[in-house]
């Protein structure tokens, strides 16, 4: 277990704590600790959140703090996504697409706005308590739809599938019982990229995931503006 812990936290982020020699138990295992691996994200950001700075200068601090602890992992995985999926080209040429390593129009665009949308909704002052669960919660959220849709080939995605969900999802469960409208915001945006996919490409792959990941962190925050907006 400690090796499958060690080996999540070196799959989602920069910390060098992933184990040599894995098997491929290792990495199904990986994904029960999913969520552990987005709580070390959360924290620093729950941390950063206390201080007492001003909100933009605080959001963009927590901005470069969450892309620069996953090394732009998830990031990288939206831009190259964007290219793929949205090009009004043939099923074939998007594949082409997905696997070239320059970024496109496509993925400029998206990936400025997201930029935008993520600081603006950083910005508006979500609570400590959110910022350490959500990143958490989200990469559970990939899990059921990893294990559910056709992959585009075995890679990375094909080594963490069918790793324990149920056992995940309690990890990550204190988010929905405190959060219920962002966690459901979070699922919805994970669902929207995985179909979108499937019907453009024809499966998931390790950067569909990424952006699964990274819109769905999106979503969450949109989601939590949402809530506090109405119940407040």
């Amino acid at each position: 277990m400690l090796r499958a812990l060690r080996l999540a936290l070196g799959l989602l982020t920069v910390y060098p704590l992933a184990p040599k020699g894995t098997s491929p138990e290792d990495f199904r295992r990986s994904t029960l600790f999913f969520p552990l691996a987005g709580y070390a994200l959360g924290l620093p950001l729950f941390l950063l959140a206390l201080l007492p700075l001003p909100q933009g200068f605080l959001a963009a601090l927590l901005l470069a703090c969450l892309l620069g602890l996953t090394g732009f992992l998830h990031l990288d995985g939206l831009l190259d996504s964007a290219d793929a999926l949205l090009a009004s080209r043939s099923k074939e040429e998007r594949l082409r697409i997905l696997k070239d390593p320059h970024l496109g129009p496509f993925a400029f665009g998206v990936g400025g706005l997201y930029l935008l949308l993520l600081w603006q909704a950083l910005a508006l002052g979500p609570e400590p308590l959110f910022l350490l669960l959500l990143p958490g919660f989200a990469r559970f959220a990939i899990l059921p739809f990893l294990n559910r849709y056709p992959l585009l080939h075995p890679g990375m995605a094909g080594l963490i599938r069918g790793g324990p969900v149920w056992g995940a999802f309690l990890l990550a469960l204190p988010f929905p019982l405190l959060y219920p409208w962002p966690a459901l915001w979070t699922v919805l945006a994970a669902y929207l990229v995985a179909r979108f996919a499937v019907a453009r490409l024809g499966g998931i792959n390790g950067d569909v995931l990424g952006a699964m990941i990274a819109l769905s962190e999106l979503g969450g925050l949109l989601g939590y503006a949402l809530w506090k907006s109405l119940s407040g």
